[in-house]
């Protein structure tokens, strides 16, 4: 066996005799004589040790190896052609990779959705997505990890980044309908907010470290997951701000309920979200495609206006 003399060549031809049936219809296909066909396979096989068709019957049949070796065939020509694609694109200008750091409370159906037009726009360029909340997102652009940030729940821009303001997210404080805090009326008085477990947001980044954001409590549960912060609230372990578009269901359902705090009322208040980036970046097409795209968001959240409603 000598593959080191395989040829991508003998590999298509092969895969396209599969494909069409015969020698016949592969040499209409690919243009070619039915004869060079048959030796581009014969040589093939020859190199790989291997019978690949049974060539026995009227039509020429895949072995059992063949089978096998189809795929594998398959896999190599899937990647030359995504190698192929992705060095031409980079040759015109266009980026291998994005890298993107997106705040925990950016919607997910709308990152969903501008991944999928992003993936339909530039299929050959892979992303690199970072999920952080406070300093997080901020702290990945600032030292080149990201290429682009959505900040959402760091209430201050850095001074060294260019921002593109975005549509708002409403958060809102709600607490299990079993808590302590559920059946008070109108705004809770601070003294009983500083007896009640908080649940917040720990920031894993050294740009907002030691660094409190709407922290009431003296006793403060903290965490980095949105998911986990969910369950606990859900479990009644606390209270604490949500964004809306997280604790809808919730709240329609009565698994939530919200309650007013002195620096938020009971329909919540917005929060504003920006997009980030540094001002020394070369922007290529596709990370030009991200910053056209969240521009022209007029909202981050399809039942936002019945929220607002509500």
């Amino acid at each position: 066996m000598n593959i080191e003399r395989l040829s991508l060549d003998q590999l298509r031809v092969f895969v396209q005799v599969a494909d069409s049936g015969s020698f016949l219809a592969a040499a209409r296909n690919l243009a070619r004589a039915q004869s060079a066909i048959s030796y581009a396979v014969a040589t093939l096989e020859s190199q790989l040790d291997v019978q690949l068709f049974d060539r026995s019957g009227y039509r020429p049949q895949l072995t059992d190896a063949g089978i096998a070796l189809l795929q594998d065939a398959r896999q190599v020509l899937d990647q030359v052609d995504s190698l192929q694609n992705r060095a031409s694109s980079y040759s015109k200008g266009q980026e291998l990779e994005v890298a993107l750091a997106v705040d925990v409370f950016f919607p997910t159906d709308c990152l969903v959705d501008l991944l999928r037009r992003f993936r339909d726009a530039f299929p050959a360029v892979t992303v690199r997505l970072d999920i952080e909340a406070l300093g997080g997102v901020a702290e990945r652009v600032i030292d080149g990890r990201a290429m682009l940030g959505i900040l959402g729940t760091l209430p201050t821009t850095p001074p060294n980044l260019l921002r593109v303001t975005l549509p708002s997210v409403r958060m809102v404080a709600v607490v299990a309908p079993g808590h302590a805090l559920a059946g008070i009326r109108g705004r809770i008085p601070e003294k009983l907010l500083l007896q009640q477990t908080q649940l917040v947001l720990s920031d894993r980044s050294e740009l907002t470290t030691r660094q409190d954001f709407s922290v009431h409590s003296r006793l403060t549960w903290r965490m980095s997951d949105v998911g986990t912060k969910h369950a606990l609230l859900r479990a009644g372990m606390g209270w604490g701000y949500m964004p809306q578009h997280v604790v809808r269901d919730d709240l329609a359902a009565g698994r939530l309920v919200r309650v007013s705090t002195p620096q938020h009322p009971p329909q919540g208040m917005d929060l504003p979200i920006q997009c980030v980036y540094k001002p020394d970046h070369r922007a290529g097409p596709a990370l030009s495609w991200w910053l056209d795209a969240l521009a022209g968001l007029t909202t981050l959240d399809r039942l936002s206006q019945q929220d607002a409603a509500n």
